[in-house]
């Protein structure tokens, strides 16, 4: 055991591959758009957010004016989201300006075989069963992250591991972890390198949440390790894993990602634990960014995904009902034939669709298939290496543009509102 925390702590003290165009670079300054003609910047608002988001807004001059010491936003999404890169910069921004309340909600991703955003780090020494969303038939439940891992080896350890940006510490003081509890799961021991009595986890206790376990540190950590604890050989058989959440005591925004490759509306909404777990965030914002994995093949079916629109919607404002909520439209994409890739005019519907849903039910949006320059546009982006290969997903560099925009429209939006305040 002594062998693999040196291995850990070697592969740990390595510098971590932030990848070509990652979201870590510096932010682009505004200017750089002048090249890209074909965004449309007079149409980067922050759409039917007049009375949608007053609450959110009212919450984040008061926690600029000190008044509180908290906002909690919840970004929800699919592959453009997974990576972390449009959300990572909005998450960087917003705690420039607001002060950092901590990293959020990260999933231990490489144990469920999938990438993992480059601000952690997490190894583990065992193979685990996983499941994401989109395979909803499988028979392990999903919770908070959309993902959920499993393992039946009492040795099984997961090391978690998060790296600071420039200006920006994500050391944390409070660990949360989404499992499942009950006579038949391991017990959790919580270890930094030195000490593995940090703190226990044990799988009976349901006195805070029947999924949460809590953990507050004496001082600021980066590095920890989850052990399984077989504290009663006869019954605990397994770790279930849904998500972990990072906190810092600093004042400021708390900007958590939940993002699955290949999601859509309706796997977050057949997800067992999702919403209920969900609510644990508390959230003052949640931003919905799916659509594109609907409208990817032939045979979109409008009334079905407004329907799953209003599906994940109700069920997030059940648990969540002092949350606002912002949907932004699914990019414009290119669809994959027989004789390569073409313009996708399904993309255009979904686009038209969410807008729809949105006005219809006052729910505020930004339009990212107009602003990034409307049916078609993906091609551009493509000629400007702004996206991949793919013309479906975005390059770093495109991600990062896109979180230069939702913020500046967000921003905007924000700003209005205080002026409003002193009228």
């Amino acid at each position: 055991m002594r062998k693999l925390y040196i291995f850990l702590l070697l592969i740990f003290s390595l510098p971590f591959g932030e990848g070509r165009g990652g979201v870590f670079a510096q932010t682009l300054d505004t200017s750089a758009y002048k090249q890209y003609t074909f965004i449309k910047h007079n149409l980067n608002h922050i759409e039917n957010d007049s009375s949608s988001l007053n609450l959110f807004y009212e919450r984040l001059y008061q926690l600029e004016e000190k008044k509180i010491t908290r906002i909690n936003i919840t970004h929800i999404g699919d592959s453009h989201i997974q990576a972390d890169h449009f959300s990572g910069l909005v998450r960087q921004k917003m705690q420039f300006k607001f002060g950092n309340a901590g990293r959020g909600l990260v999933f231990p991703y490489r144990s469920a075989k999938s990438n993992e955003p480059t601000s952690y780090k997490t190894i583990t020494n065992v193979p685990w069963e996983y499941k994401r969303n989109v395979f909803y038939d499988k028979p392990l439940p999903i919770g908070i992250s959309g993902f959920t891992i499993q393992t039946n080896d009492s040795l099984a350890e997961i090391n978690l591991m998060v790296k600071d940006q420039p200006n920006l510490g994500y050391s944390f003081t409070k660990f949360t972890l989404f499992h499942e509890k009950g006579l038949s799961n391991f017990d959790i021991s919580i270890c930094d390198e030195l000490n593995c009595e940090r703190g226990l986890f044990k799988s009976t206790d349901k006195s805070n949440n029947p999924f949460v376990s809590e953990l507050k540190f004496d001082k600021p950590v980066r590095q920890i390790y989850l052990r399984n604890k077989n504290s009663d050989t006869a019954h605990q058989r397994a770790t279930r894993i849904y998500g972990m959440l990072l906190e810092n005591d600093s004042s400021g925004v708390l900007y958590n990602m939940i993002g699955v490759n290949g999601a859509e509306y309706r796997h977050y909404v057949m997800s067992k634990y999702f919403t209920q777990q969900l609510s644990y965030l508390n959230s003052d914002l949640m931003i919905i960014s799916l659509g594109t994995n609907e409208a990817y093949s032939k045979g979109f079916d409008k009334d079905f995904f407004y329907r799953s629109i209003d599906s994940l919607v109700m069920s997030v404002k059940l648990t969540n009902p002092k949350a606002s909520i912002i949907i932004t439209t699914p990019p414009d994409s290119y669809r994959r034939t027989k004789n390569g890739r073409v313009k996708n005019p399904d993309m255009k519907l979904a686009r038209e669709t969410v807008v729809s849903y949105c006005l219809k039910n006052n729910v505020a949006y930004w339009d990212l298939f107009e602003v990034m320059g409307g049916y078609g546009s993906m091609g551009k982006w493509y000629a400007m290496k702004l996206s991949a290969k793919d013309r479906v997903h975005f390059s770093g560099k495109g991600y990062q543009i896109q979180g230069d925009l939702f913020y500046n429209a967000l921003m905007e939006g924000y700003e209005l509102f205080k002026k409003g305040k002193t009228k």
